[in-house]
C-alpha cells in the first residue's frame, strides 16, 4: 500500500478503516464513509485506489473519481457504505449501504449493487442487508428508511418485501440511464417500533 503522505497515526487510523465493520458467513462488510473516501483519495495512488475499491478497470476508477470530486456530502446529508468482501477470495463484490443520510431526521436511503452477474441469486444481499438494517437501526440511529427499485426489478421487489420494507408510492422518472427511465416502487421501513 501507499502510505508515504501519512504519519504514523494517520497511517493506524488509516489501517484500521480497512478492517471489517461487520460480517457474515460469507462476507466481510468493511465501512466506508466520508472520512474514509477523504483519507483514501489524499493519500493513496491510482493503483492503489483501484484496488481498495475492486475496480476491474479505468472506466471503474474513473468513475469513483467523479463521483468523489462531485462531493457525497453536504452540510446536512452524508453516507455510510459497506463494501462487500467475499471471505473465500478476498474479492469485492458489491457494495450496500446508506447514501442520503439526514442525520439530523434519523433518515437515510438504502442503496445495494453487485459488481457482476455471476455473484447474483447467490444470496449474497440478503445475507449483507440483515447486518446493514440493524447498523442502521442500532448505530445509526434510523427511524426511517427508504428504498427506490424499478418496478421491473423483480428480486430487488421480493428483497425490499423480505426485509419488511413497505410500499409507499409509484414515482415516475425518479432514475435516468442515457435515454432510459425507471419507473420506481418508494419503499419504507421504520426500524423503531416507536416511530412507526
Amino acid at each position: 500500500m501507499i502510505f508515504y503522505k501519512l504519519k504514523v497515526n494517520e497511517y493506524l487510523r488509516f489501517v484500521k478503516t480497512f478492517q471489517p465493520l461487520l460480517a457474515t458467513p460469507r462476507l466481510n462488510l468493511i465501512s466506508f464513509d466520508q472520512q474514509t473516501y477523504d483519507s483514501i483519495f489524499t493519500s493513496c495512488e491510482k493503483q492503489e485506489i483501484m484496488r481498495i475499491f475492486g475496480h476491474l478497470n479505468d472506466e471503474e476508477y474513473e468513475l469513483e473519481c467523479s463521483r468523489y470530486k462531485g462531493g457525497f456530502s453536504t452540510y446536512n446529508l452524508t453516507i455510510q457504505f459497506f463494501q462487500l468482501v467475499e471471505k473465500n477470495t478476498n474479492t469485492v463484490i458489491g457494495w450496500a449501504g446508506y447514501h442520503s443520510w439526514a442525520k439530523q431526521h434519523h433518515r437515510a436511503e438504502l442503496f445495494y449493487s453487485l459488481k457482476k452477474d455471476e455473484y447474483k441469486r447467490k444470496g449474497y444481499m440478503s445475507e449483507a442487508l440483515q447486518p446493514i438494517l440493524d447498523y442502521g437501526k442500532n448505530e445509526m440511529d434510523l427511524y426511517r428508511i427508504e428504498a427506490f427499485v424499478a418496478t421491473d426489478n423483480i428480486p430487488s421487489n421480493r428483497l425490499m418485501e423480505k426485509f419488511g420494507f413497505q410500499k409507499e408510492a409509484t414515482l415516475k422518472h425518479r432514475y435516468q440511464f442515457g435515454d432510459e427511465v425507471d419507473t420506481d416502487t418508494m419503499y419504507s421501513l421504520f426500524p423503531h417500533p416507536d416511530f412507526q
